[in-house]
């Protein structure tokens, strides 16, 4: 007779259910101006919802150019994407993949006006979101934030190379999540010698972590086999 303990099932099916130990990327750039297959909203925090924006030159405005669109943040190209709304815009976006647990995010800058770049950010995710046209912030769990602190000089825009301009921000996380916002409450403009801003923009956002698999199909099939056979004893 085979015996196959609590505990060793909750083994095997913790190795069907691992992430993999090496960072990978958890949005999915299409390589082209706008293209990803993950789900991108835009907007600003108005209060304690993230409203969804649209595409116009309001000024200012949670609203941008329709080149300018918020898939062009995680789109793996120079093109970036810009928001009338300024401070405490940002996008939220629902990886193809799934399950991921995020521990670092890289910001790239833009190709002019860096007094319109972000100053700070703030990462949070969910496991479920509900609504199209606005989010409760209720709904996420604050991962990390903090200063941003991007080098001086911009990067090449369109369908080019992301550039060399860019810092890289790692933290410390467990929790998986399905869904992620992206905010940026502060920008550069009016301080360290940088002038005024009419917008907040950004030419890639690029987040890292562990992508969480589905069980396999064996291991589901070995768990309902073990129930089975446990109820027929």
């Amino acid at each position: 007779m085979i015996r196959l303990s609590i505990l060793t099932l909750t083994a095997a099916l913790s190795m069907g259910l691992a992430a993999p130990s090496y960072a990978v990327l958890i949005f999915s750039p299409g390589g082209s101006q706008g293209v990803t297959s993950d789900t991108v909203f835009g907007g600003q925090l108005v209060g304690p919802d993230f409203v969804v924006g649209g595409v116009g030159f309001n000024q200012p405005g949670n609203n941008w150019p329709g080149g300018e669109p918020p898939e062009s943040a995680i789109d793996g190209v120079g093109q970036k994407y810009l928001n009338f709304g300024e401070e405490n815009t940002g996008i939220v976006v629902t990886p193809a993949h799934g399950i991921s647990v995020a521990s670092s995010i890289t910001f790239y800058n833009a190709n002019d006006a860096e007094e319109r770049s972000p100053r700070g950010f703030e990462l949070w995710g969910s496991d479920a979101i509900l609504g199209v046209s606005s989010f409760a912030l209720s709904d996420f769990t604050l991962i990390a934030n903090g200063p941003v602190n991007l080098p001086a000089g911009t990067n090449p825009g369109g369908n080019s190379a992301l550039g060399s301009n860019f810092e890289t921000i790692e933290f410390a996380n467990e929790a998986p999540y399905t869904s992620y916002m992206i905010l940026f409450p502060d920008l550069n403009q009016n301080q360290g010698g940088f002038g005024d801003a009419n917008s907040m923009q950004i030419s890639e956002i690029v987040l890292e972590g562990n992508l969480v698999p589905e069980p396999s199909t064996s291991l589901l099939a070995l768990f309902g086999g073990l129930f089975l056979f446990r109820r027929r004893r």
